[in-house]
């Protein structure tokens, strides 16, 4: 009968969160800015790939910023891929401009020990659980028109976590899409 009323009782704690995260809205204003004090994201590596959602010329690539952490960590298992690709050398294709586009990515998140740590959110001031850990993330693009992300990022992911999943207690793989907008 212990868990008999647990909604209600977790009910009136999000209540509590929302109207803390309601009070963070409204003070928005009064709050000093925080734009450059967290240092520059060191997106210091320019790759190359072919985009799943548009058709580009056959000598033609679009590019994208990455770490260098996370190219050298993700690439050899998008180029293991035979649907996928990524490069950081452009050699004699053509770099296509195309302002509104965001390529795919793979994102991976590993922690080697599963070590937990209980933190507190400065917006809803409720608990939550934080993972220690490294994220790396890397675009990747299409070898060919008729490449699909999905079965590219499930190769992908079977090759990282193959490769990575036994020298960590969590390897997490997920896919951020690719992006395209007209305006």
């Amino acid at each position: 009968m212990g868990n008999r009323y647990s909604d209600i009782k977790r009910g009136a704690r999000l209540q509590e969160g929302l109207n803390n995260y309601i009070q963070y809205l409204q003070s928005l204003g009064t709050r000093p800015s925080r734009i450059g004090q967290q240092g520059p994201r060191n997106l210091d590596k320019l790759v190359f790939i072919k985009p799943f959602l548009i058709d580009v010329e056959a000598t033609e690539v679009l590019s994208a910023q990455n770490t260098t952490d996370g190219y050298n960590q993700l690439q050899t298992y998008i180029n293991g891929d035979p649907q996928a690709a990524v490069t950081d050398n452009i050699g004699t294709d053509t770099l296509a401009a195309l302002p509104n586009f965001r390529a795919a990515r793979v994102i991976l998140f590993l922690n080697a020990t599963r070590s937990v740590t209980v933190a507190r959110s400065d917006v809803t001031n409720l608990e939550y659980l934080k993972y220690a850990g490294t994220r790396y993330s890397c675009a990747f693009g299409a070898t060919a028109d008729t490449d699909d992300i999905m079965d590219a990022f499930a190769g992908i992911k079977a090759a990282t976590i193959q490769a990575l999943g036994g020298t960590n207690e969590i390897c997490q793989v997920s896919l951020s899409r690719e992006r395209v907008s007209l305006g």
